[in-house]
């Protein structure tokens, strides 16, 4: 899923800081309840009253150009208010308090403590960043807080399983396997060259990677890394033309990406195919690289694009976007806020109305063959004590005219073989469904 992110490379001082300031707002581990305390038999609602849940989130809203990225915050707000003008989850209303983090680590770890310790939220959902969300993910499992659907695709976030923590995004490992599964099969013999970004989000795509390409007919020409708080590569795309590669793998973040495609097609005029991580794939992305510049640029999915408007879910999206978006415009990364949306929507009616947290991780713990609106169009969802990530597919799709087109069969890898969907608390039958509003067959309240 799917972002134009300027990432702010703080230094090791500043990462120190964060750190401190971390444990000194715990106390210490040995003063702070942790998970397991709040697993036990008292029952934890916090955040929860008889007419709201109070959520809460960290993103980039100002000062820097991941504020863009605060498009997947809204579209899951636009989801929240949708269903809160339908009455709500059991007659409460989601209260979705999104702190501005300013998509620095120091300002995460000062928004998650305002938002645990003084807003006293029931959950977190959605997060953005690699970086950020690794500065306050420990502090939420010491707390007890459910941290659901980060924004990023850190294998760490589900790998090994916490029970509250769930992942969101595909991990970085598997789509850099199936990215060079494409390359093996699409370029036997040929001279790779990779483009990483110097932190996890580039580790992890080139571990992946090279999975796929060890011991096979595929070389590895050339490695250029670049430090997130740059934006242009034009030397390291220099480097990897002169090192006489056949294609060019990527993992990079969508300005440090254009610049990519942007001096190979103009400045180089290099015509080298591209397969890029699927964070590339996205409207912003080609409105950064230009049309012509990303024709046939391959990279993978996990869900329908905006422009997929002849899939029920993007129409249905489109439809609640219009009324209760503020007037955000139709985006992949709204698109995918409203995908994390409706998850969570689900998970809290499938709780039942006595929501604790632990009801709610149970709840999540349980999600089988799930058909949400956004992700049936590659496969249901599945969860489990063991399998902390909902999303587990991806397809192939390719710059075709400006838009993201899927090719192939999905590939698969679901953790969650079998599973058994669980019997619907009390009141279940009484909520309302999203396709029967749109329909019009469900009176609001």
């Amino acid at each position: 899923m799917s972002s134009v992110k300027k990432l702010e490379r703080i230094g090791l001082g500043v990462a120190l800081l964060a750190v401190v300031l971390l444990v000194a707002a715990c106390g210490g581990t040995s003063e702070e309840p942790s998970a397991g305390d709040h697993a036990g038999t008292t029952p934890d609602t916090t955040g929860v009253t008889d007419t709201e849940i109070k959520i809460g989130a960290h993103f980039p809203l100002s000062q820097n150009p991941a504020a863009a990225y605060a498009t997947i915050a809204y579209g899951i707000r636009t989801y929240f208010d949708f269903v809160n003008d339908h009455g709500g989850i059991y007659g409460r209303k989601i209260n979705y308090l999104i702190g501005d983090d300013h998509y620095n680590p120091a300002d995460t770890v000062e928004v998650v403590r305002k938002l645990v310790e003084q807003d006293k939220v029931f959950a977190m959902v959605g997060g953005l960043g690699e970086d950020t969300h690794s500065a306050v993910w420990k502090y939420l499992e010491d707390r007890g807080v459910p941290d659901l659907f980060p924004s990023t695709g850190l294998a760490k976030w589900s790998d090994p399983v916490v029970r509250t923590r769930f992942a969101g995004n595909p991990d970085y490992i598997t789509e850099g396997r199936v990215l060079g599964e494409y390359i093996v099969k699409t370029y036997p013999g040929k001279k790779v060259g990779f483009l990483l970004q110097n932190d996890e989000l580039g580790q992890e795509g080139e571990k992946g990677l090279r999975q796929a390409l060890d011991n096979s007919s595929v070389t590895i020409a050339a490695v250029e890394r670049y430090d997130p708080i740059l934006s242009d590569v034009t030397a390291q795309t220099q480097r990897l033309k002169n090192a006489g590669v056949d294609v060019i793998a990527a993992y990079t973040m969508p300005p440090q990406g254009a610049s990519m495609i942007k001096t190979a097609r103009e400045t180089l005029n290099w015509d080298v195919p591209f397969v890029l991580t699927g964070i590339d794939a996205s409207d912003i992305f080609t409105a950064l690289a230009g049309v012509q510049n990303t024709e046939g640029i391959v990279s993978t999915t996990f869900g329908p694009q905006i422009s997929d408007t002849d899939q029920l879910g993007v129409q249905e999206h489109t439809k609640i976007l219009e009324k209760y978006g503020r007037g955000v415009p139709p985006s992949n990364f709204g698109l995918y806020g409203s995908f994390i949306g409706e998850m969570t929507v689900h998970i809290l009616e499938m709780a039942g109305p006595d929501l604790t947290r632990q009801s709610f991780l149970d709840a999540a713990e349980s999600v089988c063959d799930w058909e949400c609106s956004t992700c049936s169009y590659y496969g249901n969802v599945n969860m489990s004590p063991t399998d902390h990530r909902p999303i587990e597919v991806l397809v192939y799709t390719r710059a075709e005219n400006g838009k993201w087109v899927s090719f192939g069969d999905p590939v698969g890898y679901e953790s969650t073989k079998e599973c058994t969907p669980p019997t619907p608390p009390a009141g279940y039958d009484q909520q309302p469904q999203i396709g029967d509003i749109l329909k019009g067959t469900t009176p609001s309240p």
